[in-house]
């Protein structure tokens, strides 16, 4: 819909109170007069919650400066407003929305998703006072304007944040940037690239979730914070994970390079891991054993041996699928050839293959045997004699 050239018709407020909970802008174009025009709706919807703009272009420079008579001061019970690829043919001429400061007071949670953010002023991340949730994913921030952005006083109430996919350079100068947000404990940084990760790191005293899926790193270390809950650094390069993390509770490391599962000691309090399409070849009742509270683990479409131990391990562990959600469909044999394809779960090793000592031990036995009968026989006989006659 066009609605750069709308304007609204007045109508009595009593007339009209909608139960309207949500309103949805989707391939909308709208100018800095019609922006103006549509916030009026906004006394008509006083049960209004959430306000989206999907795929819409804004030709305008934020100019938004009402009469008087029309300022709407307020978005009312708005508390959440979703922005995703917003298009402004004019980005760089655009204002500081100073215009709009005291409409996002109260909101409670924000998206500003691929719309080329590179800088939120610290002036107007101070008025956001009741903000929760903050998303400006696929954007275009970078440490030095982050800096800004989360300067004293800003975003007092932020609990989640979500930085994915921008031009996050350093783990180490983002975690000191948001030391300013005491009450944040959810910090999403993924598809970043980032250099390698130093040995300390500063972070805010209350994080509890940290995602750094897709950011290239090779190695964790001591640097991620030890008050976390929730750790997502799934799609890197990581070969291990040694790293104690006693408040843990979730772990995901899929698509890593990991050949075996960590050592349980390390998360006393783990419940779920995630280590699918790794380099898993096989793991033990021992392993297993060693994390004291694992409720569920995925370590599926690895590129397990079926070897007699794990075969043994799985046949007299009837109840895998409590603890494995995925098992059995994504555990298949990798080696030996003539099983490879198959389940685990339905591979049968061959006597030879898993009774290779007990084998050779039979075989040497009646070896001796024969021997010694042959001998016994040659004694009653008079073997050697006879043999001694015949040279």
């Amino acid at each position: 819909i066009n609605v750069a050239n709308f304007r609204f018709s007045e109508l009595s407020a009593e007339e009209i109170n909608s139960p309207m909970k949500k309103l949805a802008f989707r391939n909308a174009d709208l100018t800095d007069e019609s922006f103006n025009e549509l916030l009026k709706l906004l006394r008509y919807a006083p049960e209004l919650l959430q306000a989206e703009f999907d795929d819409c272009a804004l030709d305008g420079v934020g100019d938004f400066q009402p009469s008087e008579s029309d300022i709407v001061r307020e978005l009312g019970k708005v508390e959440t407003l979703i922005i995703r690829r917003l298009h402004i043919p004019r980005f760089y001429s655009f204002n500081d929305l100073r215009s709009v400061y005291s409409l996002l007071e109260k909101v409670k949670r924000i998206t500003v998703e691929n719309s080329k953010v590179f800088l939120v002023p610290c002036e107007f991340s101070q008025r956001l006072r009741s903000l929760e949730f903050l998303d400006l994913s696929e954007n275009l921030m970078v440490e030095e304007y982050l800096r800004n952005s989360a300067c004293e006083g800003a975003w007092p109430s932020l609990q989640t944040l979500i930085l994915s996919q921008n031009y996050l350079k350093s783990i180490e100068r983002t975690g000191e940037i948001l030391l300013t947000l005491k009450n944040l404990t959810g910090l999403d940084i993924s598809r970043n690239s980032f250099r390698p990760m130093p040995d300390t790191c500063r972070w805010p005293p209350k994080m509890r979730f940290l995602n750094l899926s897709s950011t290239g790193i090779w190695a964790v270390k001591t640097c991620i914070p030890q008050t976390l809950e929730v750790l997502d650094v799934s799609n890197n390069n990581l070969d291990s994970f040694s790293l104690f993390l006693p408040r843990l509770r979730e772990l995901y490391l899929s698509r890593n390079k990991l050949k075996t599962l960590p050592d349980g000691s390390l998360f006393p309090v783990l419940l779920v891991m995630k280590i699918r399409e790794n380099a898993l070849s096989t793991f033990s009742k021992d392993q297993l054993g060693s994390f004291p509270k694992l409720e569920t683990l995925e370590a599926g479409d690895n590129h397990f041996i079926c070897s007699c131990e794990l075969l043994s391990f799985t046949l007299g562990q009837p109840a895998l699928s409590q603890v494995l959600p995925d098992w059995p469909d994504s555990y298949l044999c990798d080696t030996p050839p003539r099983l490879r394809g198959q389940r685990v779960q339905e591979a049968r090793p061959s006597v030879l293959e898993c009774h290779q000592a007990l084998l050779v031990s039979g075989v040497c036995c009646a070896l001796l045997l024969l021997i010694l009968l042959i001998a016994g026989l040659c004694h009653h006989f008079h073997g050697l004699w006879y043999l001694r006659m015949m040279w």
